[in-house]
């Protein structure tokens, strides 16, 4: 039997797991997806989605195919799935739920999840989910994706789908301490195709709760502030990114020339700042 695990997740150049408990009941926090900035209402271009990963049910009642705009990273990565039934035709309505896990021998863990809506846009259901970790084949650590479809007039069925999970050199998904509140994922969603002056910038952050990775909005700010190590200095203009909605966040950044830049996050609650340990995103801007 597989043992799900509480980790602490540290934000070095590759994330360090630190065994804390383990339970045998496993549960997976389930986000709703009506924020205007999900990836239900997500521009895209279907010609240049990538195959990553297919399945089938074990009763052959259904079949899933799992596309991505890319190769999957250890950050936030935006699903579009297509389901299909025992006789191959498309399903364009259902209760989809993702169920994210990563085994790691005796023990498991999830990951922080977007669910789909029930209608298919394209027909494509969307969703997305946090990979707070990438694959590993040395050491055995393999991220599955079980789908949980509910249809009208039709029982229950699941698909399980492996996938690749490849490690990002500059990390988009940080884990960090909010003293009293607990731990924390924040994860970047910007391009990394930025280019020099103001843009939005866009966020999504979770609690650790145990086993499950609820989105966090109430109260909660993040504060940003962005310097160029190369040069010595920060640039003004910069504007705190407020809750929007399901765990998202939106701010403001100013990056006044090209070059090497970091993102400073902290986490603030009620104006507050919570976080103690350092948020960095590191993002080349080009002219």
């Amino acid at each position: 039997m597989l043992t799900h695990c509480k980790f602490i997740f540290i934000p070095t150049i590759s994330l360090m797991l630190l065994l804390l408990s383990c339970n045998q009941n496993p549960q997976t926090h389930v986000a709703e997806n009506d924020h205007g900035q999900t990836v239900a209402n997500t521009s895209f271009d279907e010609s240049s989605l990538i195959k990553v990963g297919e399945g089938a049910s074990v009763d052959g009642d259904l079949s899933a195919t799992l596309y991505a705009s890319d190769s999957l990273y250890d950050t936030y990565q935006s699903f579009f799935i297509k389901l299909n039934d025992a006789k191959g035709r498309p399903i364009e309505k259902a209760r989809l739920q993702i169920l994210p896990e990563m085994k790691m021998g005796m023990m498991a863990h999830g990951a922080p999840v977007i669910q789909p809506n029930e209608e298919t846009e394209n027909g494509f259901f969307k969703g997305a989910v946090v990979f707070i970790m990438p694959s590993s084949s040395e050491s055995g650590h393999r991220w599955t994706l079980s789908l949980l479809v509910d249809q009208p007039d039709a029982n229950q069925n699941r698909v399980s789908i492996p996938v690749e999970v490849k490690q990002l050199k500059k990390p988009r998904t940080i884990v960090f301490d909010g003293g009293a509140d607990g731990r924390f994922f924040l994860s970047w969603l910007n391009s990394d195709s930025v280019k020099v002056g103001k843009q939005p910038a866009h966020f999504i952050l979770h609690r650790i709760s145990k086993n499950e990775y609820p989105a966090v909005f109430d109260g909660y700010e993040i504060q940003l502030k962005t310097h160029m190590p190369d040069m010595g200095h920060g640039s003004e203009g910069n504007q705190d990114a407020k809750a929007t909605g399901n765990g998202y966040y939106k701010g403001e950044i100013n990056l006044g020339m090209p070059g090497l830049w970091e993102v400073q996050a902290s986490l603030l609650k009620d104006g507050k700042v919570v976080s103690t340990e350092p948020i960095v995103f590191k993002v080349n801007i080009s002219e």
